[in-house]
């Protein structure tokens, strides 16, 4: 009888338990969904333009991760609702720190999806790495009109936790719920290896954490919760080389976050701003690069108008450093990357010397949420204007480069059009012309030819003076609007083969015949093109023989011809 009682209780007790946790599982997709970003159209369009080149050079494997980042960036998000009712998604900031749209798909066991478009995004939280945006209130709505609850107590360690989200299985998001326990109530530790910094706290936990499940709720069961679980925290980060470490942001940072972003206090505006320009301008001192420290500032809206002309610039002129910093962010995020380049351009643009940068504000002025902001930089003004976007105060522009100015783009545009008439940029010269060997010979035909940075030219009088060289050479074009000047310089070897010049050789007289020998000749030249006859070029030249002192073998004799050691020349090429 006894026996009958104890399965009689765990019957009635504990299996409902059971079924309600499998039933609250399936009931939790309708709170936590997929969140998609599309970004800024000029990013968009910048990768678009690359894709057209990759598509035109068969390059299909980079055309097919172009598509696969303009697909955007997902990870996942969960609903909330305030005291008024009013329905919110809640992510983390890195999930949408790019976006220019973002929406939220949630799907149902069964397939049955809902997409809600054009969330609007209220508030982000860069340090505590948060986000929350607000539900449209037209258009297409959630499975359900109400957020998940969130815990009001302390989670306790080595209680059961859960996760929930969308990671990816390649580049394909899954739905998946894992299952863990708390394994640290609160952590704190160094920002990375090199940045001691103390971040957290954050709740520690061993609940399934792959990389698209960023943003997603970490849940503890709730019988009275209307989903059968209640919020603990939101993850956000997992341990590299640690089994099973995963962290979440805690409810009480959450909810100060979303006192926050819900309940604005304008008059903090200004004090956050000097706050943040201090701290920014700080950052701008020391002799080492600050690309990195400036693109920590900038809005999604300075990168997105920048980033084409900015990517073009810094690899075109910037620092091995800049372009590395470049490759080692792109690692993590593609997009945020371009930040770099935007932040290296204002860098290169305040930068008058290889020296620490002095900076300091000069003056603030403007209301609300957006002020204009003068920099004394190394003696030097540099004006800015920075907004407070999403709750954080960001670059907007910066000087003369990063202002968003389509003209700058158009002007490189053209300028390209112009460098490839004018064939500024070439690989291989051919040239034929004329030469004046002065005492020599008045008159000798001239031949060049040109790879990259070695070549070999010829000076043909007739089998009696000739002249056959190989050199290595260096260019460098002057652009000036439709013309382009290419001071050009050689220095090489020749075999000279000079039979009217008469020798002397120590006390013997006589006449040789012939008469050959190396020598080291300089030769600096000038060419000249435009882009009316795009690849044909003019060039004037000087070249000055320097004899081996091995063939000095006397002095000449006044009845002949003095040897080949200078020449003019005057040639026409063709640049390929």
């Amino acid at each position: 009888m006894k026996r009958c009682f104890v399965f009689f209780f765990v019957f009635i007790f504990v299996l409902p338990c059971l079924v309600f946790a499998q039933q609250g599982a399936g009931v939790l997709r309708d709170y936590v969904g997929l969140i998609n970003q599309s970004y800024h159209p000029g990013i968009v369009s910048y990768f678009e333009k690359a894709k057209k080149e990759y598509e035109k050079q068969g390059e299909k494997e980079t055309v097919k991760f172009i598509d696969l980042v303009l697909s955007g960036a997902f990870g996942s998000g969960f609903l909330y609702n305030d005291a008024k009712g009013n329905l919110y998604v809640i992510t983390n900031n890195h999930v949408i720190s790019q976006a220019n749209t973002i929406s939220i798909t949630f799907e149902r066991a069964d397939g049955t999806k809902k997409k809600i478009e054009n969330l609007k995004l209220i508030a982000t939280d860069v340090e505590a790495d948060l986000a929350i945006m607000s539900v449209p209130a037209t258009g297409e709505k959630p499975f359900v009109n109400q957020g998940l609850t969130l815990i009001t107590r302390t989670v306790e360690e080595g209680e059961d936790a859960f996760s929930a989200g969308f990671p990816g299985l390649g580049m394909t998001p899954i739905w998946q719920f894992g299952r863990g326990m708390i394994s640290n109530a609160s952590v704190k530790f160094p920002k990375s290896i090199t940045d001691e910094t103390i971040i957290g706290p954050y709740i520690q936990h061993t609940a399934q954490v792959d990389s698209g499940n960023s943003g997603g709720p970490l849940l503890i069961a709730q019988r009275n919760a209307p989903s059968g679980y209640a919020v603990a925290g939101v993850n956000t980060l997992s341990g590299m080389r640690r089994q099973a470490a995963n962290y979440a942001i805690p409810i009480s940072t959450l909810q100060t976050f979303i006192n926050n972003a819900l309940n604005p206090k304008p008059e903090t505006f200004k004090p956050n701003l000097d706050a943040i320009l201090e701290k920014f301008t700080k950052g701008l001192g020391g002799n080492t690069a600050v690309h990195s420290h400036i693109s920590e500032y900038l809005s999604t809206a300075c990168i997105g108008e920048n980033a084409e002309y900015a990517l073009e610039e810094m690899f075109k002129k910037g620092t091995s450093s800049a372009r590395r910093a470049f490759l080692e962010k792109s690692r993590e995020d593609l997009i945020s990357a371009m930040g770099i380049a935007v932040a290296w351009t204002i860098e290169d643009s305040i930068r008058t010397s290889t020296g620490a940068l002095k900076a300091e504000v000069k003056d603030v002025t403007g209301a609300g949420e957006e002020y204009n902001v003068t920099f004394t930089i190394n003696n030097k003004e540099a004006k800015s204007v920075w907004i407070r976007e999403y709750g954080n105060w960001r670059i907007k522009s910066f000087g003369t480069v990063a202002t968003g100015d389509k003209e700058l783009l158009t002007q490189r545009e053209k300028q390209k059009e112009i460098d490839k008439k004018l064939h500024t940029e070439n690989s291989l010269y051919i040239e034929a012309g004329y030469a004046n060997l002065f005492a020599a010979s008045s008159s000798a035909l001239y031949f060049s030819w040109d790879v990259s940075w070695v070549g070999f030219n010829i000076f043909y009088v007739d089998n009696n003076l000739l002249s056959i060289g190989g050199y290595f050479s260096w260019h460098s074009p002057i652009k000036a609007s439709n013309v382009a000047f290419i001071p050009n310089f050689k220095i090489g070897w020749s075999y000279v083969k000079d039979n009217y010049y008469g020798i002397y050789i120590k006390k013997n007289y006589f006449d040789e015949e012939t008469h050959s020998h190396m020598c080291t000749f300089l030769q600096a030249g000038l060419k000249v093109t435009t882009i009316y006859a795009p690849g044909l070029y003019g060039n004037i030249g000087f070249q000055y023989n320097i004899p081996s002192k091995s063939n000095t073998f006397g002095y000449a004799d006044k009845t002949y011809k003095k040897p080949f050691d200078t020449a003019l020349i005057l040639s026409i090429g063709y640049a390929f």
